[in-house]
């Protein structure tokens, strides 16, 4: 099966693809992928954590208690997560404060904007501790595995928002994205994904709602809405990738500069008496 993941990849750059998982050439990490990677991990973290919060609070708390609560949580898992990347982010050079100043604003703003819809739950509720978590809606699951042998189709969905709805399995998928967004809805890739998890939750027999592309260092949501047009350019994507991989074909060079300007791979890509050699071994 092929991983949701190498959609996006494919339709960044089909020979960047080659490259990595046919030619098994090793990406450098740069800087903005491993400060990407750790946001990533904050945000996940951080989502897994809120049920303890939660069913700790075992009375009425006013809105700004509620809002160190998160802080505090948050806080920690930041710091947390910094320093378990700290071998990482040496390679990049990257200072541990350094990125935790740069980190925490956008932090802070999604510990103010939890705090706020919990605070209006209870209140609208009456419902405290354990019984405040079983009732909360939507749920927050993080890292949801899914597949499907029909679709040959696998992935990890980002985060999974889980409505309370008895008569179906009602969901929002989140794909969660570090580095600059497009200045209106999503990048072609990411659509890709989002679309494929779409399908895969439906082939689940999930009723999805509609799917989001969080780019998180915006903080911002953007919406995916699912059409046949969208369907249909995930298998054929998905159809290219596993041809790709069959193949011996080496893709052409991209005929964009500004990928290739900050691609971890140009060296190699571009110089073809390397690239001659390594195919060889395909032969």
């Amino acid at each position: 099966m092929i991983a949701v993941s190498l959609l996006s990849s494919y339709d960044y750059c089909p020979r960047k693809l080659f490259l990595e998982h046919v030619l098994k050439l090793a990406v450098v990490p740069r800087e903005a992928v491993v400060k990407g990677s750790v946001r990533h991990a904050v945000h996940e973290r951080a989502s897994k954590a809120e049920a303890e919060l939660v069913k700790s609070i075992k009375n009425e708390i006013n809105h700004v208690e509620l809002i160190e609560k998160y802080k505090k949580l948050h806080s920690d898992v930041l710091k947390d997560t910094i320093v378990r990347n700290k071998s990482k982010l040496a390679e990049v050079k990257v200072s541990l404060t350094e990125l935790f100043k740069e980190a925490w604003p956008r932090v802070l703003q999604e510990s103010q904007q939890k705090a706020l819809n919990l605070h209006e739950f209870m209140k609208k509720n009456k419902v405290f501790g354990e019984e405040l978590w079983k009732m909360l809606s939507p749920k927050i699951e993080s890292e949801y595995y899914v597949e499907s042998e029909d679709l040959m189709l696998k992935g990890v969905i980002d985060q999974l928002e889980v409505y309370d709805n008895k008569l179906v399995k009602e969901v929002v998928p989140y794909e969660l994205k570090t580095g600059s967004a497009p200045k209106t809805g999503v990048w072609p890739g990411h659509k890709l994904q989002a679309g494929a998890y779409i399908m895969l939750l439906e082939k689940n027999r999930f009723f999805v709602r509609e799917a989001f592309v969080k780019y998180l260092d915006i903080n911002e949501a953007r919406h995916v809405m699912m059409n046949p047009f969208l369907e249909k350019h995930v298998l054929q994507t998905r159809d290219s990738i596993i041809e790709l991989f069959q193949g011996k074909d080496l893709p052409l060079i991209c005929d964009n500069k500004k990928k290739c300007s900050s691609c971890s791979l140009k060296e190699q890509c571009w110089n073809e008496k390397f690239i001659k050699e390594k195919m060889v071994f395909l032969s």
